[in-house]
């Protein structure tokens, strides 16, 4: 027998595997996908359909329920074959798939846009899409679009599968180290934000759920979800009902209905961070009133020089002591020192860095609300640098 001819475990030749390495080196992997995969799957999808009228109606793990958009095994764009749901939203759902294109294992995520939703995925795919093109080295923090098509009428999004989950600091007595991961933490969170700053995208919809860990036992994030993203120019097609952001998250000049910008992400952003600290979210009423009186409870009464020309100021009936009039210094010296008071004991620590860092971000000015650059450079995230950062 000839040795170029035995078989090994996967049932292929070595000359077999010869001829696939030259074709996947010398063809792009669309001319790839769309004929030998469609060559050696030929059939599954016809068979998968036989087996889903066999299989009775009782649910199990490989037999979800019907309002499911795809079902496992099925093979999808002729390349994916669905493995289980990951989870379900408002407008997708979201399956592991096995890509086929690959001789070894490898996992993708698909997201399934509902029919009636497929724009917010589309809109997704042109966010990601410029995004990704203008980060070569990968160290953004963002995840990446590895393909789109469409599987009867719902549009589909293949982004990288990560394992790791939502972030979470360990339980531990020793606060030191559980500020310095949430200090890594914060750091990859404000390098995706400074990249899309800079790109002129706001995410409009950060929260811990959109945050994930590449694997199980590692720190490094993922910033996923693009799909209430938008532009600069694409702001004001929100001023009317200001309906962005989970609610938990909402920056008070959204809640108010003032004219916003990229500052929003940043308010977001400090609430993820004392979420990942305390375990819970910081502010977590379910109506937007409330949302307002959790606020002014920690951090003090909105300015009335910002906040009383919102456009749903008198909408929710806001109260004399929910807004300060124009302090002098020492009254806003008082105001300052009982915040901070409020923080350290809401935030239960008593580090004053860490509360610094919580207080600047959580800014009622806009204008006066840091950067991504500008948390970088705090204090509280120099014990990760073993350089000065400035001068």
């Amino acid at each position: 027998m000839d040795s170029t001819t035995l078989h090994d475990h996967y049932g292929f030749s070595h000359k077999q595997r010869q001829i696939h390495r030259n074709f996947i080196k010398n063809c792009k992997p669309a001319t790839a996908h769309f004929n030998i995969l469609h060559r050696v799957t030929v059939g599954l999808s016809a068979l998968h359909q036989q087996l889903l009228i066999q299989q009775n109606k009782v649910i199990t793990p490989l037999n979800m329920p019907s309002r499911d958009f795809v079902q496992p095994f099925q093979i999808l764009a002729r390349r994916y074959r669905v493995l289980y749901k990951i989870g379900e939203g408002s407008f997708c759902q979201a399956v592991c798939a096995e890509d086929l294109y690959y001789l070894e294992r490898r996992l993708v995520a698909i997201k399934i846009m509902a029919p009636k939703f497929n724009a917010i995925g589309m809109q997704e795919c042109k966010t990601l899409r410029y995004l990704n093109k203008h980060d070569n080295n990968d160290n953004t923090h963002i995840v990446k679009l590895i393909n789109t098509f469409m599987v009867g009428k719902h549009f589909c999004l293949v982004i990288d599968y990560y394992q790791g989950g939502t972030p979470k600091l360990p339980r531990i007595v020793n606060e030191q180290y559980r500020l310095q991961v949430l200090r890594k933490l914060a750091c990859q969170l404000l390098t995706a934000l400074m990249y899309i700053r800079h790109m002129g995208i706001l995410h409009a919809d950060l929260k811990l759920d959109n945050i994930i860990c590449t694997t199980a036992n590692t720190l490094e994030l993922r910033v996923v979800d693009f799909g209430n993203a938008m532009s600069l120019d694409e702001i004001r097609d929100y001023f009317e009902t200001f309906e962005v952001q989970t609610l938990a998250y909402r920056a008070p000049e959204v809640l108010m209905g003032l004219p916003f910008g990229f500052e929003i992400d940043m308010w977001s952003f400090g609430c993820i961070v004392c979420e990942l600290w305390l375990g819970h979210p910081i502010f977590y009423s379910s109506s937007k009133q409330g949302m307002i009186r959790e606020i002014v409870q920690l951090l003090g009464p909105f300015p009335n020089s910002i906040y009383a020309n919102g456009k749903f100021f008198a909408k929710y009936n806001v109260r004399s002591d929910l807004i300060s009039m124009n302090l002098n210094g020492n009254d806003k010296n008082m105001t300052d020192v009982l915040r901070t008071k409020r923080l350290s004991k809401v935030l239960k620590t008593n580090d004053s860095n860490f509360i610094s860092f919580i207080n600047h971000i959580f800014e009622y000015d806009p204008s006066k609300r840091p950067t991504p650059l500008e948390c970088l450079l705090h204090p509280f995230l120099a014990p990760l640098f073993p350089f000065a950062l400035y001068a």
